[in-house]
């Protein structure tokens, strides 16, 4: 018994009782097995619900005949391949080509031959064995081109996706260079600065949410930064958001991203905040001002750390560290229903307060020489000291607006210093500028200190003052905008309007009378 004959199944087709014998006796004993079938019709039935490996077919049969037996086997479903050799004493060439247009693959002539017989069954059986083995062999290679062809489809998607969030880190990070807003190096040795910074010692290493509180300008993202440069996502970037900055409208979309058709603008898929910091940490600036509705939605990415892209339904998974600061008593908010008291307590977990600066004076003459330094650097000045008179003046100011004030105030200073020695003008807006007078009535007393402190501390909010309304008079009132005032001014829009209040500018200081 060979392989081939192995187990495969032959059927018989033929109504002659001797060529059935003779037939059944041949292949069982080459170890086929062997159906019979006496008529076409019988034939077509048992393949349908059986189908053998081979059918011997006759061609002259009772009922239909075996051109058209063949020709219906061929229709059955699943059997155009199946070999079929004809059956003929016809030697008639004309009758061969009609088995052959029928769809036989072969045929033997009458009287039979054994051996003739079992070659062609041979060669054929072996023949379908090959050709099955092929299909298999292409359906497994077509199912791993489709697998391998679906892997590539998602890899290139994801190739896109994660193009697209490079892409949006990169225009973030030169918004960030442009606007300067990269911070620097905490810069004091007072008490009151040493403790905070032992506390970001302390909860950096850890992926805990911090709420910093302080006024602003008290350098609230330095100490995010410090958080997030001390902890374990610092390979991964700290992606900010000023949240006072955004529009109620837009929050959502900035902090989630959009996908395409969102809503009218949305020409592009938009990857937000949280998903750029995916890995790292996300610095939450001016948190109180979010809407009460994202509120509710920043509530759930930090229990669940996961989202969905405005117009998706399709969530997403991120891995990110909230760190958020604020300039209001968020506790006061939350009882008053402003801000949402589930929200509070979550970002609430590890709570820094920065001090201003007037309850650390001691750090102001550092941080008026770092920033003295760097403003010579960046302007190509060989600015090397502070005018002591300058100095005394900056250490009894109260800094309203705490370092970032002073920062502002000593780049003006430096604009302005002709030589290596930065000095504050007394009128920063009149080209003919004269040093601010002494203080009057100076004695050794302690009282004539303070006095003098305080005629200094006038003196350089006068100066302040009638800078920023000479500015204000130059862009006609406009604030924002590449020729407005805080431009000029070198300050956040936010924080001009802020100083503006403060020193209680209004519009009949800087309005021409036409405009009055």
């Amino acid at each position: 018994m060979n392989e081939i004959a192995n187990q495969r199944s032959i059927l018989v087709v033929d109504d002659t009782r001797a060529n059935i014998g003779f037939l059944l006796e041949t292949l069982t004993q080459a170890g086929y097995r062997v159906r019979v079938a006496p008529d076409g019709e019988s034939a077509v039935e048992q393949v349908q619900y059986a189908a053998p490996d081979l059918v011997l077919l006759d061609v002259m049969m009772p009922g239909i005949d075996g051109f058209e037996t063949c020709r219906r086997l061929r229709k059955l479903p699943n059997q155009s391949q199946l070999p079929v050799i004809f059956m003929t004493a016809l030697a008639d060439a004309q009758d061969k080509v009609r088995a052959f247009a029928a769809g036989a693959n072969d045929y033997v002539t009458k009287p039979f031959q054994s051996e003739e017989v079992l070659a062609r069954v041979r060669v054929h059986l072996a023949r379908r064995m090959l050709e099955t083995k092929l299909e298999e062999a292409n359906r497994e290679l077509e199912a791993r081109v489709a697998a391998r062809t679906s892997e590539l489809t998602a890899a290139l998607k994801e190739l896109e996706v994660l193009k697209g969030r490079l892409q949006q880190e990169n225009r973030y990070l030169k918004q960030e260079i442009a606007e300067g807003s990269h911070g620097g190096d905490i810069v004091g040795s007072s008490p009151a600065l040493q403790a905070v910074l032992s506390q970001v010692a302390v909860v950096a290493p850890t992926d805990c949410t911090v709420l910093i509180h302080g006024e602003t300008g008290t350098g609230k993202e330095l100490i995010a930064r410090a958080l997030h440069e001390g902890s374990g996502r610092r390979e991964r970037p700290m992606i900010k958001l000023n949240c006072s900055a955004i529009s109620a409208g837009l929050v959502e979309s900035e902090l989630f991203g959009h996908v395409k058709g969102a809503f009218t603008g949305a020409t592009d898929r938009r990857v937000g905040r949280f998903e750029l910091a995916d890995g790292g940490t996300l610095f939450l600036d001016e948190v109180s001002e979010l809407p009460l509705e994202t509120q509710a939605k920043l509530l759930r990415v930090l229990q669940e750390q996961e989202f969905e892209p405005v117009g998706s339904s399709k969530t997403q998974k991120v891995n990110v560290r909230v760190i958020a600061a604020t300039n209001r008593d968020l506790a006061a908010d939350s009882r008053s229903g402003r801000f949402r008291a589930d929200l509070f307590y979550r970002l609430n977990v590890f709570p820094l307060e920065l001090p201003p600066l007037r309850e650390r004076p001691e750090d102001i003459e550092p941080l008026a020489v770092h920033f003295m330094r760097r403003m010579g650097r960046k302007m190509g000045k060989g600015l090397t000291e502070i005018e002591p008179q300058t100095l005394t003046a900056l250490k009894a100011h109260p800094w309203p607006g705490n370092i970032r004030d002073l920062q502002n105030t000593i780049e003006r200073a430096a604009v302005l210093s002709p030589g290596n020695v930065l000095r504050v003008n007394w009128r920063l807006d009149d080209a003919d500028a004269v040093q601010p007078p002494a203080a009057a009535a100076r004695t050794d007393t302690p009282e004539g200190d303070k006095s003098s402190q305080r005629a200094e501390s006038q003196s350089l909010e006068a100066v302040e003052r009638n800078h920023i309304i000479a500015i204000l008079k130059r862009t006609r009132g406009v604030i924002e905008g590449p020729q407005g005032a805080a431009r000029l001014l070198k300050m956040n829009a936010s924080t001009t309007r802020f100083r503006i209040r403060k020193l209680g500018i209004t519009r009949a200081d800087f309005a021409t009378d036409h405009e009055l």
